[in-house]
């Protein structure tokens, strides 16, 4: 830490402390939790950006943040969910976080578990299967996949494609 001030050594102090907060709730990528940090108060004045940057080094250096460990996580909490690997990667880079991560099953496992736990009862009537085939969609995976999900599916427990 360089040499600072004792209203900047305050907003640190501050800063950090608002910081392990935030991280004692959940795990944040470093962007951001920098943003959150960041963001400005009505009641408090914007704090400095160069004071939030050694706030930030001091946390990578106490592995408080770690993005690969993050994006690992948030990557295995949105595969059970029943999220794609596309919805996985939107969602990691809509939260700036630059690491990939692989789902800890493939989209082809998601699906035939999804297909089976949660939509089997959708599938006996043409609306039900497109309404299952949108709402896979929704959830990030790719139409051939689906697709040859919902087909493989449908052979395996014999159900009628009208």
């Amino acid at each position: 830490m360089t040499m600072m001030k004792s209203d900047e050594i305050e907003t640190y102090e501050a800063m950090l402390n608002r910081a392990t907060w935030y991280l004692g709730r959940r795990d944040y990528g470093a962007q951001e939790l920098r943003r959150k940090l960041l963001l400005q108060r009505r009641d408090k004045p914007m704090p400095a950006e160069d004071v939030c940057e050694q706030v930030m080094a001091r946390l990578l250096e106490l592995g408080y943040l770690n993005d690969e460990r993050y994006a690992q996580r948030l990557a295995e909490s949105l595969s059970n969910k029943g999220y794609g690997a596309r919805a996985i990667a939107f969602e990691l880079r809509k939260r700036g976080v630059e690491e990939e991560a692989e789902p800890p099953e493939s989209d082809a496992e998601r699906l035939s578990a999804l297909l089976q736990r949660k939509y089997a009862a959708r599938l006996g009537d043409e609306r039900g299967r497109r309404a299952v085939y949108q709402a896979l969609l929704r959830k990030g995976f790719s139409h051939a996949d689906v697709r040859n999900a919902m087909k493989e599916y449908m052979e395996e427990a014999d159900v009628d494609a009208d």
